[in-house]
């Protein structure tokens, strides 16, 4: 048995999710909503933030450049939105996936040069993590960066690591549903650059299809 949720369900009943509380706008939780609960989730939108203008979900797209598991384009993207944010509602909180670990650890260090040079205090609630490894957070902003993006030659891989394994769909649907008011989704590459006909695993064509 690979984890404790496997053996449960050798031993105990089902019960599936029947409500979602997190997300304040329906957009927030409708992908998943469809494509992981089968329309069956009842959702309790916040009624001042459904009079709101402003789109729950922003895509950003930038002139990225992958470069060994790197979008440095990205992650200056990324930095910027976080000191955006900061400055014009410094009462929300952040968070910043990614979609692998070494662009984890460069947006950190981005993030800790720029706190240096414009010598500001990034709150403690701040978090950056890979889509492995952010389950059970949530934030009031989630900021994404899929790195994916051509390299110097113009050649697109489409290398979706954690996504590709069997189960990465789970991954991609607990990262997607982490914010309680707004997603910015920071890529390189429009959704029909993407290629996942030969994907085995759903993961990639759930992303594909959420871009």
């Amino acid at each position: 048995i690979d984890s404790l949720l496997d053996l449960a369900k050798h031993h105990l009943p089902k019960t599936a999710l029947q409500s979602h509380y997190r997300s304040k706008s329906l957009e927030l939780i409708d992908f998943s909503n469809q494509n992981f609960y089968e329309g069956k989730l009842n959702m309790l939108p916040d009624f001042e933030e459904q009079k709101g203008k402003e789109p729950p979900i922003e895509y950003l797209k930038v002139d990225g450049e992958w470069e060994k598991s790197i979008n440095h384009i990205e992650a200056q993207k990324v930095v910027e939105l976080v000191f955006k944010v900061l400055k014009n509602s410094p009462d929300k909180t952040l968070g910043i996936v990614t979609f692998n670990a070494r662009q984890q650890s460069h947006i950190m260090d981005a993030l800790e040069k720029a706190q240096t040079q414009n010598k500001v205090q990034l709150p403690n609630s701040l978090f950056v993590k890979n889509i492995e490894n952010v389950q059970g957070d949530e934030r009031d902003i989630i900021i994404f960066s899929t790195a994916y993006a051509p390299d110097k030659k113009g050649n697109l891989q489409m290398r979706f690591g954690p996504l590709n394994n069997e189960g990465g769909e789970n991954r991609l649907n607990v990262a997607i549903t982490r914010a309680k008011e707004k997603v910015y989704l920071v890529v390189s590459v429009l959704p029909n650059q993407i290629s996942v006909e030969n994907s085995k695993n759903t993961g990639p064509k759930l992303l594909k299809e959420y871009l």
